[in-house]
């Protein structure tokens, strides 16, 4: 290396640590010109929902700021700190754990009050190996919570209900267990039909009708809800407030073309163990012709090649056709009950399988998309549908962007249908 990139690198570092403690210094002075409470969010799955849901509930009594990026390791906590007003009552931010101690350096900054812990899985695989060292580094959330703070912990997943013990703060648990505090019950979705569930606290019961799509969000309304009671909002008010919330782009958030189609974008990430409450949703669902379009498959130990075979016959259960894309997909075809089995297909590109889509789909098609988003940019399907335009390059520069696209994120350039 050389020496100039060693200085640029010192000079980086210590600016992000300057950057880090400004921003736990203006926390702190925050803290004490009012009555701020931040809010936590941690877990493999199901953050950014539980966010947008808390953050509906507590907007109801009181103006106050969510992390407005999809992004949650420590320099993007540290931005939206900075973003924080002394008349703001409120906080939510995800608080992500990419990597070993990225977890205490966004608590040491964001001081949280409440801690909210969805689930523990297998995402980060490569870097943790196993839910125990996952957890471990979530756990440290609850850790940093004060004496008087909330943790709210969902009972029904062993890791997480484990974390009680590391924390002094009060405990809610919430889940589908009679044992939890917050209890979820009754719970269905089945499409065109969205998710509801009744919901029990104590002697209180109340249905609540959202506009989400999955059984497993469950789970992010019923710890949305117990972080909302924690505050002081009461049960009905909070389920009125959680109903007019809509899916999160890219979670599970249907998108209609103009020609009959309903897309489901499932392609934010697509770690193996997240699969299946994918598939258990096109299972219930009522459709025409049900389709699953898997991309990219992350966080897994072993054989890719057993790994997709697996997916493409427990997809085969819930719907009449499985396509997947990209580098691995022709790994899924060895599920094939035959050679001529064209239930499972595999395209090495999005444009390709693009194209077969064109004569393939018909009004009243449902079509699930799970992908990973940096990996697939699956949502370049519906787009291709809606007003065909999209973005094909599978290769590029990182920072080209496509000026025609109207996804400007998407750093692709433009291709031809």
């Amino acid at each position: 290396m050389l020496a100039s990139d060693r200085v640029r690198r010192v000079i980086k570092r210590n600016l992000q640590r300057l950057f880090f403690a400004l921003a736990k210094t203006y926390r702190i002075a925050l803290g004490a010109l009012g009555d701020l409470c931040c809010i936590g969010v941690t877990g493999s799955c199901g953050k950014t929902m539980t966010k947008e849901l808390i953050t509906a509930i507590l907007a109801t009594h009181s103006p106050g700021l969510k992390s407005n990026r999809l992004y949650n390791g420590p320099r993007l906590v540290a931005h939206t700190i900075f973003t924080i007003r002394p008349w703001h009552r409120f906080c939510v931010h995800e608080l992500g754990a990419a990597r070993p101690g990225a977890m205490a350096k966004s608590v040491e900054m964001f001081r949280p009050r409440i801690g909210v812990v969805t689930h523990i899985g297998r995402d980060h695989y490569t870097t943790y190996r196993s839910k125990e060292k996952t957890a471990a580094e979530k756990g440290t959330l609850l850790e940093s919570l004060p004496a008087d703070g909330t943790a709210v912990l969902n009972v029904d997943d062993p890791y997480v209900l484990a974390m009680r013990d590391r924390t002094r703060a009060r405990i809610i648990t919430y889940g589908l267990s009679p044992e939890a505090m917050v209890r979820g019950e009754e719970v269905s979705c089945a499409w065109p039909d969205r998710l509801s569930l009744t919901v029990a606290y104590g002697r209180d019961k109340v249905r609540v009708e959202t506009r989400l799509l999955g059984e497993h969000w469950a789970y992010s309304v019923l710890a949305a809800l117990a972080t909302g009671m924690a505050r002081g909002v009461p049960l009905a008010e909070g389920a009125r407030a959680v109903e007019g919330v809509e899916p999160v782009e890219g979670r599970m958030s249907p998108h209609e073309t103009p020609d009959g189609i309903t897309f489901v974008r499932d392609d934010w990430k697509a770690p193996l163990w997240t699969i299946p409450a994918s598939l258990q949703f096109m299972q219930s669902a009522q459709a025409r012709r049900k389709v699953v379009i898997i991309g990219t498959i992350s966080d897994y130990p072993g054989s890719a090649s057993q790994k997709y075979r697996a997916v493409a016959r427990e997809a085969l259960e819930a719907t009449q056709k499985v396509i997947f894309v990209g580098s691995f997909a022709h790994c899924a075809l060895k599920a094939r009950s035959h050679p001529a089995d064209d239930r499972i297909m595999a395209f090495d590109t999005a444009y390709d399988l693009n194209l077969f889509l064109r004569d393939y789909l018909t009004s009243g098609d449902l079509v699930l998309l799970k992908g990973s988003g940096g990996a697939d940019h699956l949502q370049r399907l519906v787009l291709a549908r809606s007003d065909g335009i999209a973005c094909w390059r599978e290769k590029c520069g990182r920072f080209i962007f496509c000026t025609h696209c109207p996804l400007r994120h998407n750093p692709y350039v433009p291709g031809r249908l």
